[in-house]
C-alpha cells in the first residue's frame, strides 16, 4: 500500500535525524518501523498508539527539523484517518506549543496541520478542544513577530475553520443547504438592465418570503454543534466591537478581520439566523447593536474604525441585514435605512459617501429585495417609506450635478464610465488619490451610481409589471379588453403603489442627466429607462406618468432654437402642442440623442398602440414637427435620411 511505504520512508528519515544526538527517538522510529510492518491499513495504525506516539516525540524535542518531519506525519496521518479521535487532545497540545516557535517554516506546518484537523473526522466537537484549535490560529495571526506569511496563512485557516465549523451546524441542525439568498454584492454585467436580471436569477429563494409572506418557524433548541456555533459567533461580534473573547482566550484582535469574519457568517449562512431562534436573537441584539454603533456619524472616526476597509466591511454587513434578514428585522433594518440616508445629506469623505451610494444602488438593482423593502415599509403606514427615501437620496446626488463648478467635467467623466461598462470595464474608486483629476472622477462616481440606481428602480418596476402579466394580475397591452376599475392582484398593487410614490422624483433626476449628457453609452441606457417606465405604466393605466414621461421624451426627440425648462408633470398631452411648434427659418439638425429618443418614442407607441389613448396627441404631434422639419427648406439631408431610416424601421415592426 502506498500510504504505508509513504509513512515507513518517513520513520527511516526520522531515525536518521535523530541518529547522534537523539537516541531515544532513533530507537522509537526503528522500533515503529518494525511495528508498522505487522499492520496492514490506517484503521489498525489508529488503534495502535506507537506510530502516532514517535512522532509526536519528534515533536516534543522542538528542534527545526524532526519537529518538520514530525508535523508531516501527523498531516499524513490524520488526512488518512489513521489517527484516533481521542488522540485530538494531545495533537492539539502540540500544536500549541509548535505555534510558540519563532520559526517560520514550522508556524506554518502547524496551521497547516489545524487546517486538515478541521477538514478531517478528528474536527474538534466540544468546546475545549474548539477553542484551542482556533485559538492557535489567532495567536499566530496576532503575534507581533509573525511573518506576513505565517499571518495570512493563520488568517486563511480561521476562516476557513469558521466555513467548516458553520458547515457542522447547518448539518447537525438539519438545516437546507443552500442559501435563502445570496450573499455578497452581485458581480455587475454591462447595463443595468442585465443587473437587474441577474437579481433576479440568482435571489429565486427569495420566493417563499414573499410567497407566504413570513419567514420560517424559528426552533429553540440547539444541538451541541449548534451551541459550539452560537459561542463562535458571539466571540466574534465581542472581537468585533473592540472587546475579548473569553471563550476563544483572545484579549485582542483586529476589529476589521473579525467583522469580516461575521460579514462572511452573516451572507452565507442565512438558514442559521432565519431558523435557529439563539442565533436570530444575537443577530437582533448583539450584531445589529454593533453595526448601528458602528455606523454613527456623529462623532469623530478615529484609528481603525475611520478606516475605508472598516467602513466598506460595516456597510457591507449592513447591507446583508436589510437583504436578507429585513423581514424578521423590522425596526433594525429601518434605523439602519434611516442611518444610510443620512450618510448622503453629511458633509462626510466623498469615498464614505460613495461606499454607502453602492449600497443604495445594490439594494435597487435587486427586483426582489426593492419589492420586500417596499412591501415591509412603504406599503405598511406605520414604517417609513425608505425606498422613496432612497430614490429621493440619489436624485438629489443627480441634481447637485447643477451646482458643482467642476460639472462639465464630471459629467463628461460620468459619460466615460457608461461607456467603459459597455466594453466591460469597470472603473473603482482610489481611496489614497487625492489630485483634482481623482476627485473629478470621484464625483463622477458618485453620480454614476446614483444614475444607476435610479435606472434600476425603473426596470425593477418594469419587471415586475411583467410578471404581475405572466401571474394573470394584469392584461398584456397587445388585448383590447377595457381594463378593471382597479386592479386587486398583490403585485398589480404593488407596481401601480411604487410608481405612484416615485415617478415623479425619477423622472426628473433622469430628464436632467439625459438633457446634459452626450455620451452614447448613458444616453442610450437612460432611453431604456424611459421606454421600460413609459411602458409600465402604460400598462398599469397610470395616466399621468405616462404622459408625462411621454411629453419628457417628446422634448429630447427634436433640438429646439429655443428652450425653456419646464416642470416634467403637466395635466394633459393636448397642451404639449404648443411645444413642438418648429420655427420654419432655423435650420433644424437631429443629433444622435435625438434620433435615439425618436426611436425610444416609436418602440412605445408601438408596444402600447392599444392603451395609449388620448396619450396619442403626444406620438402625432412629434410626427408633425417632424414632418415640419423634413419639408422645411431649410432641412438637411441628414435630418430627411434620419427621419426616413427611423420610420421604415418602425413600419417594418
Amino acid at each position: 500500500m502506498a500510504f504505508m511505504a509513504v509513512l515507513e520512508s518517513d520513520l527511516r528519515a526520522l531515525s536518521a535525524e535523530a541518529r547522534r544526538r537523539y537516541p531515544a527517538v532513533k530507537d522509537g522510529a526503528e522500533h515503529a518501523i518494525l511495528k508498522l510492518r505487522t499492520l496492514s491499513s490506517p484503521s489498525e495504525i489508529a488503534h495502535n498508539e506507537d506510530i502516532l506516539r514517535i512522532f509526536l516525540m519528534a515533536c516534543e524535542v522542538r528542534t527545526v527539523k524532526l519537529s518538520i518531519i514530525g508535523l508531516s506525519c501527523l498531516q499524513k496521518l490524520i488526512s488518512h484517518d489513521a489517527v484516533s479521535p481521542s488522540a485530538l487532545s494531545e495533537i492539539l497540545s502540540t500544536l500549541k506549543d509548535h505555534a510558540e516557535m519563532a520559526d517560520e517554516g514550522v508556524q506554518l506546518k502547524t496551521l497547516q496541520t489545524t487546517s486538515i484537523i478541521f477538514q478531517s473526522r478528528l474536527h474538534p466537537e466540544n468546546e475545549d478542544t474548539m477553542s484551542q484549535a482556533l485559538g492557535i490560529c489567532l495567536r499566530l495571526l496576532e503575534n507581533t513577530r509573525s511573518s506576513d506569511s505565517v499571518r495570512n496563512t493563520a488568517a486563511a485557516t480561521f476562516r476557513q475553520a469558521v466555513a467548516l465549523i458553520f458547515d457542522h451546524v447547518v448539518s447537525a441542525e438539519s438545516l437546507p443547504a443552500g442559501k435563502f439568498g445570496f450573499g455578497g454584492q452581485l458581480p455587475r454585467t454591462t447595463s443595468v438592465t442585465g443587473d437587474v436580471n441577474r437579481s433576479i436569477n440568482l435571489s429565486n429563494s427569495l420566493d417563499y418570503e414573499i410567497v407566504s409572506g413570513s419567514p420560517p418557524v424559528m426552533r429553540e433548541n440547539l444541538s451541541e454543534t449548534g451551541k459550539l456555533g452560537l459561542r463562535l459567533l458571539e466571540d466574534l461580534t465581542s472581537l468585533a466591537a473592540g472587546g475579548s473573547a473569553n471563550w476563544l482566550r483572545v484579549s485582542i484582535l483586529q476589529r476589521t478581520f473579525a467583522l469580516d469574519i461575521l460579514e462572511f457568517i452573516l451572507s452565507n449562512y442565512v438558514a442559521v439566523f432565519r431558523t435557529l431562534l439563539p442565533y436570530e436573537q444575537a443577530l437582533r441584539r448583539q450584531i445589529c447593536s454593533l453595526l448601528m454603533t458602528s455606523l454613527r456619524t456623529n462623532a469623530e472616526l478615529e484609528g481603525e474604525t475611520g478606516e475605508p476597509t472598516f467602513r466598506r466591511l460595516v456597510l457591507r454587513s449592513v447591507a446583508h441585514i436589510i437583504r436578507l434578514y429585513s423581514s424578521s428585522l423590522i425596526t433594525e433594518c429601518e434605523v439602519f435605512l434611516s442611518m444610510l440616508l443620512k450618510v448622503t445629506f453629511l458633509d462626510l469623505p466623498l469615498w464614505h459617501r460613495i461606499l454607502v451610494l453602492e449600497i443604495l444602488r445594490g439594494f435597487c438593482v435587486e427586483a426582489r429585495t426593492l419589492r420586500i423593502l417596499f412591501q415591509n415599509f412603504d406599503l405598511h403606514p406605520k414604517n417609513t417609506n425608505v425606498v422613496e427615501g432612497m430614490v429621493k437620496a440619489l436624485a438629489r446626488v443627480v441634481s447637485n450635478v447643477q451646482v458643482q463648478e467642476s460639472s462639465e467635467e464630471s459629467l463628461a467623466a460620468v459619460a466615460g464610465m457608461f461607456s467603459s461598462k459597455v466594453k466591460g470595464i469597470e472603473w473603482s474608486l482610489d481611496n489614497d488619490a487625492s489630485n483634482a483629476a481623482v476627485l473629478v472622477a470621484s464625483e463622477a462616481h458618485a453620480i454614476t451610481l446614483a444614475v444607476e440606481g435610479l435606472l434600476g428602480v425603473v426596470f425593477t418596476v418594469a419587471t415586475l409589471t411583467d410578471e404581475a402579466i405572466d401571474i394573470g394580475e394584469l392584461e398584456s397591452p397587445r388585448c383590447d379588453n377595457d381594463p378593471p376599475v382597479k386592479w386587486s392582484g398583490k403585485t398589480a398593487v404593488l407596481c401601480i403603489s411604487m410608481v405612484d410614490s416615485l415617478w415623479l422624483t425619477i423622472l426628473d433626476a433622469l430628464s436632467l442627466i439625459l438633457s446634459r449628457s452626450l455620451g452614447e453609452a448613458i444616453v442610450l441606457e437612460i432611453l431604456k429607462g424611459y421606454q421600460a417606465f413609459t411602458q409600465a405604466c402604460g400598462i398599469l393605466r397610470a395616466v399621468e406618468p405616462l404622459n408625462s414621461f411621454l411629453a419628457s421624451l417628446c422634448k429630447f426627440t427634436i433640438n429646439f432654437p429655443v428652450e425653456t425648462e419646464r416642470r416634467s408633470a403637466l395635466p394633459s398631452p393636448v397642451s404639449k402642442r404648443s411645444e413642438l411648434l418648429i420655427d420654419q427659418r432655423d435650420n433644424v439638425v437631429l443629433t444622435p440623442k435625438n434620433v435615439q429618443a425618436l426611436r425610444t418614442l416609436f418602440n412605445i407607441a408601438h408596444r402600447l398602440h392599444n392603451v395609449l389613448g388620448p396619450s396619442w396627441v403626444l406620438v402625432l404631434e412629434t410626427l408633425a414637427a417632424l414632418d415640419r422639419a423634413i419639408h422645411s427648406p431649410h432641412a438637411s439631408t441628414q435630418v430627411i435620411f434620419s427621419v426616413v431610416l427611423l420610420l421604415m424601421n418602425w413600419v417594418q415592426i
